[in-house]
């Protein structure tokens, strides 16, 4: 009567300590329950009464059937905390819509033809000179406004809506860039930001962001929030 090969002795066909469960998977992950079973199962049918499975090995492969399934467990438990946080990220978006918010941007829309503008932007420390350069939807600058002598912290510059040569320029969009130095010339930072109502949410890749006009906001991008 021939004898029936063990799935234990696969461990004997190899080099090393290799589980013999890995070695029936071609060295494969056992991910599946459902396949850590049917193996397990196996072992057991066909093991030599005369030299049974190790209890040591058993217990170990039973250790590492309850790994699988904690992960199993934790993988799904944060699947479900992923999709909780994103509800409360979309309902509190939602509820921005109507309210003024500053966020950090450096674009803006001029409403009329050579109308005001309201430029805001803040200083890490004390600037001996500010220069806010303006550009138009072709990237190309159209005012240069310099000032002097100008305080840390929050900052706001009306532009009159004209390019250098004082010509009134059209309604649009545009965008501008603040450069400082302090009294030794070193360079001071300076934040820009942009100002508006939220008219609307939209989702990208899942993540809400809000609508200044033409333009969209990431929630982590604000700083103020008003009515």
């Amino acid at each position: 009567m021939s004898n029936i090969s063990p799935v234990t002795q696969l461990g004997n066909q190899t080099s090393g300590d290799t589980n013999p469960l890995q070695q029936a998977t071609g060295g494969q992950d056992l991910a599946s329950q459902d396949v850590f079973l049917q193996l397990l199962m196996a072992q057991l049918q066909n093991q030599d009464p005369l030299d049974p499975m190790d209890n040591q090995q058993f217990l170990s492969q039973i250790a590492q059937l309850t790994t699988v399934e904690q992960l199993k467990t934790a993988n799904s438990n944060l699947q479900t905390l992923q999709l909780y946080q994103m509800s409360i990220n979309n309902a509190q978006s939602v509820s921005m819509i109507g309210r003024q918010i500053k966020a950090a941007g450096n674009s803006f829309q001029l409403a009329s033809e050579g109308g005001d503008a309201s430029l805001q932007y803040r200083l890490k420390s004390d600037a001996a000179t500010v220069k806010i350069t303006i550009y138009n939807q072709n990237q190309q600058a159209v005012r240069t406004i310099e000032l002097t002598g100008v305080k840390q912290g929050e900052q706001s510059v009306t532009w009159d809506g004209h390019n250098s040569d004082n010509s009134p320029l059209a309604a649009g969009e545009y965008t501008f860039t603040v450069t400082a130095q302090d009294a030794q010339g070193n360079s001071v930072q300076a934040d820009t930001f942009i100002t508006g109502t939220v008219t609307g949410v939209v989702f990208e890749d899942g993540v809400p962001k809000l609508k200044i006009g033409d333009h969209t906001v990431s929630m982590g991008d604000i700083y103020s929030v008003g009515q």
